[in-house]
């Protein structure tokens, strides 16, 4: 099984993104995600992604992205993300 999270960035933009994107740059590649994607949705920036575990992105989010969203704050999304999770997820193939 895997873990998915679902972000919804109100008012977010592809120019927010790669502001923390740029923040991000030197962080290691994430052991444990699966899947990243993003994108432009009515009203804002979805995000989507598959990890191998919920610990995987905890670890992931407290070491790289949370100070990196610090960092840029203010410059970046106007809005903290609405936050979906699916745990336990089943990913393959259709």
């Amino acid at each position: 099984m895997a873990f998915v999270r679902l972000a919804f960035f109100p008012g977010g933009t592809a120019a927010h993104e790669q502001v923390l994107a740029d923040a991000l740059v030197g962080a290691p590649e994430p052991p444990g995600r699966l899947l990243f994607a993003s994108g432009a949705v009515e009203g804002g920036w979805q995000v989507v992604q598959v990890w191998t575990s919920r610990e995987e992105l905890d670890a992931f989010n407290r070491d790289w992205f949370l100070p990196a969203w610090r960092e840029v704050a203010g410059a970046s999304f106007p809005a903290p993300p609405e936050v979906r999770d699916v745990p336990d997820a089943r990913v393959g193939p259709a």
